[in-house]
């Protein structure tokens, strides 16, 4: 991803000298957004709830030639969120950069759907996006030199799908939610955005796509047609993290292939 990156990207999206946070940052889209970040000069933080991967992640970043730690963090738990803003001011001195990746999905079809699986959804979806920001905002807000955050959300959001009502509510709700927290920090200089993927293979969507009908209908459903790559999701996540987008906050950049637009 590194070589094909540096050939497209402006070399104005420095971030030297600036401190991100990516939760679910291990792997898949949030591993991709980590490393993108860490090219283009931060000192990266990433969160995840499994020990081996935040060391392992951990180790990788640092072989970049950037200050970097793994924080085991459940999203979905308050204490936590506010320890893993600690540990990086402890560590690091300051918070610049906070990407609300965390995300987890099932497939079960509504009427036969539990009360856990409904929670479990939008606690993590939802509910953790919502501690992440609101503790990074906290932070930036005592700096007092305002800050970037960027929710990731899903063309989920946009678009219902069949099996998976507890993900586009959840996925929904972090579009909206993200206008909210706008609106309200705005006088301290802080953005709010979301970026919006849609079909990117991952471990999250491993399973489904290992059907070849499945993968092919999916293309199909895209004008595009074809899957997208992690580099093109983390892309947009670059630009909002930058100087580049001082001037953009509430909005979603959808990454979908053209699939929510028709």
């Amino acid at each position: 991803m590194k070589n094909c990156l540096q050939d497209i990207v402006v070399p104005h999206f420095n971030l030297t000298g600036k401190v991100a946070i990516v939760t679910g940052g291990t792997k898949g889209l949030g591993y991709g957004m980590a490393v993108i970040l860490s090219e283009y000069g931060a000192d990266v933080v990433v969160a995840s709830r499994t020990e081996e991967d935040c060391i392992r992640v951990e180790t990788e970043l640092r072989s970049l030639g950037r200050n970097a730690y793994g924080v085991v963090t459940d999203v979905t738990k308050e204490d936590q969120v506010n320890n893993l803003i600690e540990t990086v001011v402890k560590k690091l001195g300051r918070v610049d950069i906070m990407v609300c990746n965390a995300g987890i999905a099932n497939t079960v079809a509504a009427l036969d759907m539990t009360e856990k699986e409904w929670d479990m959804i939008l606690d993590v979806n939802l509910k953790g996006v919502f501690f992440s920001a609101r503790a990074a905002a906290n932070q930036m807000i005592k700096q007092g030199e305002g800050g970037r955050i960027i929710n990731i959300s899903s063309a989920a959001s946009e678009c219902g799908a069949k099996g998976i009502s507890n993900y586009c509510a959840a996925k929904a709700g972090v579009v909206n939610l993200t206008r909210a927290l706008a609106s309200e920090w705005a006088r301290y200089g802080i953005t709010v955005n979301t970026v919006s993927p849609g079909y990117v293979p991952t471990s999250i969507n491993e399973k489904q796509l290992s059907n070849q009908k499945v993968k092919e209908g999916i293309e199909k459903a895209t004008m595009l047609k074809r899957l997208g790559k992690i580099e093109e999701v983390a892309l947009p996540v670059l630009m909002l993290a930058s100087d580049f987008s001082g001037y953009i906050t509430g909005a979603q950049i959808l990454v979908d292939g053209g699939v929510s637009a028709q």
